[in-house]
């Protein structure tokens, strides 16, 4: 059983654009397992024609020591955490839980997703 979220603006309500950069930090609700991947307007994942997909899964993440993550997005390489996109136009990100209690409650107002914000963009 899964349940996914997909966010389409940054927390400053601004689309999120491919030619951007981005961290996303926080907690995230608890679940077995958990991927997020930057998509294209199909909602598959970025081509970035790279051998590095845009994709990163809660098993191989690092975590900070209050068990939150934060991820650099962005086309060049960036320590820790890192989501690797490309290309320009809109994006999203595709955040889904594996085996998760938030997928068979009807509270889905309470749970608390990680902030994405904007960090800068290629001119």
């Amino acid at each position: 059983e899964g349940l996914a979220f997909v966010a389409e603006r940054d927390d400053a309500g601004e689309p999120l654009r491919r030619e951007c950069t981005y961290t996303i930090e926080g907690s995230y609700p608890t679940a077995r397992f958990w991927t997020l991947y930057a998509a294209d307007q199909s909602l598959g994942v970025i081509d970035t024609g790279k051998p590095r997909q845009a994709a990163l899964q809660s098993y191989e993440v690092l975590r900070r020591p209050d068990n939150s993550v934060v991820i650099s997005v962005g086309n060049h390489p960036a320590p820790g955490n890192w989501l690797l996109t490309g290309g320009s136009g809109k994006m999203y990100f595709v955040l889904t839980f594996y085996d998760t209690p938030i997928a068979s409650s009807t509270g889905l107002s309470d749970v608390t997703l990680p902030r994405i914000l904007k960090a800068g963009c290629n001119a």
